[in-house]
């Protein structure tokens, strides 16, 4: 009986000794982008022990998501705002480096559609990612265009899309989904249909990033619900569709190596105006 009880404490320590050695692998992983994979629903964690450089990038022709990855030599590339694909002009706020290099109110078919007028202080007050320097330390938010800076901080980077997904759904607050006597009659972005979705969250430090693939169609309300299991403290929604892209280096796992995701309808990857490039 000694001898089961010895050998039976021995295989608990060894089991201790285990779990403490893979506890500080996972420890020491933390400096990595980390990535889960729930049947096309990705979840892209970046821990702020890293310290990435993160912040918008633009085009003057609309490109590929993948064209940006291979010319910015990132680590990982996103889609971000909204823009006019006839034109190519921009439906969304961008900011690099404490100067305003897209501007919407610049986009004449956005603020000459008369439909839109009477909606255009909505429109232009949309959901932004921001990055800005606090005394030295880097701060995000998720927060409307025209909210303001905190004190002793400064704005460095921002980009527009919206709506703020988590902690609440702001789809007739930012004029995406209109109705009328409860009915709804007007739907932008098809926010109430499954659609490939992207959007981008924060917890503490900690940057997170959701992507509903093809393969995992989500509405806006559902993606919401997503940002409240992960435990984000505020969410918004990226241009998604056929918009819905994302190219990644990978890890030292090879299950992520140049992992690529594009989500247009013909398999071909879709031409677009803003990104968020991760370093």
């Amino acid at each position: 009986m000694k001898k089961i009880v010895s050998v039976m404490v021995l295989l608990l320590a060894i089991v201790f000794c285990c779990d403490k050695a893979f506890a500080n692998l996972v420890c020491n992983a933390c400096s990595n982008i980390e990535i889960s994979n729930d049947k096309g629903l990705y979840v892209i964690h970046i821990p702020a022990a890293r310290n990435s450089r993160i912040e918008p990038y633009i085009t003057k022709l609309l490109t590929t998501n993948k064209d940006v990855f291979k010319s910015t030599n990132a680590e990982l590339v996103i889609n971000a705002g909204y823009f006019d694909p006839k034109n190519h002009g921009t439906s969304s706020y961008v900011v690099i480096n404490k100067d305003v290099v897209l501007d919407p109110t610049e986009n004449e078919n956005l603020m000459n559609n008369k439909a839109l007028e009477p909606y255009m202080s909505k429109i232009l007050n949309r959901t932004e990612f921001r990055i800005m320097d606090c005394n030295g330390k880097t701060k995000f938010d998720i927060t409307s265009h025209k909210t303001r800076i905190p004190f002793k901080c400064e704005l460095v980077h921002s980009i527009q899309a919206g709506p703020l997904l988590y902690p609440d759904l702001r789809l007739e607050e930012e004029y995406f989904v209109s109705k009328k006597d409860g009915a709804v009659v007007r739907d932008s972005i098809s926010a109430l249909k499954k659609c490939a979705r992207t959007a981008i969250g924060i917890k503490g430090d900690d940057l997170y990033i959701v992507i509903a693939t093809t393969k995992h169609k989500l509405t806006l309300p559902e993606l919401s619900d997503v940002c409240r299991d992960l435990g984000l403290e505020k969410a918004m929604n990226f241009d998604g569709g056929g918009s819905t892209s994302l190219n990644f280096k990978g890890t030292k796992n090879p299950d992520y190596k140049n992992l690529e995701i594009v989500s247009d309808k013909d398999k071909n990857a879709r031409k677009l105006k803003s990104f968020l490039v991760i370093y």
